[in-house]
């Protein structure tokens, strides 16, 4: 579509809907924005998936929250 298509259109629009339009307007630059980054981000870091970390691979103690010998003294 032209350029000079579309600046015809904009003329024949009443004058309250154009904030409308404009509003339209930035909201497809943030997709369009969003799209580029996104694209950006899966190139980045091709390994990552949602639920990666569902079953982790380490094991944890059962007393890791117990208070450590060393720092009785200050507790």
């Amino acid at each position: 579509m032209a350029l000079s298509d579309i600046e015809k259109q904009l003329k024949t629009i009443p004058a309250e809907y154009l904030t409308e339009v404009y509003n339209y307007l930035e909201l497809l630059q943030y997709k369009i924005l969003y799209e580029k980054q996104k694209n950006i981000s899966d190139k980045k870091f091709p390994n990552r998936r949602p639920g990666i970390l569902k079953d982790p691979n380490f094991y944890m103690s059962p007393d890791f929250d117990k208070p450590l010998d060393d720092f009785k003294e200050y507790v």
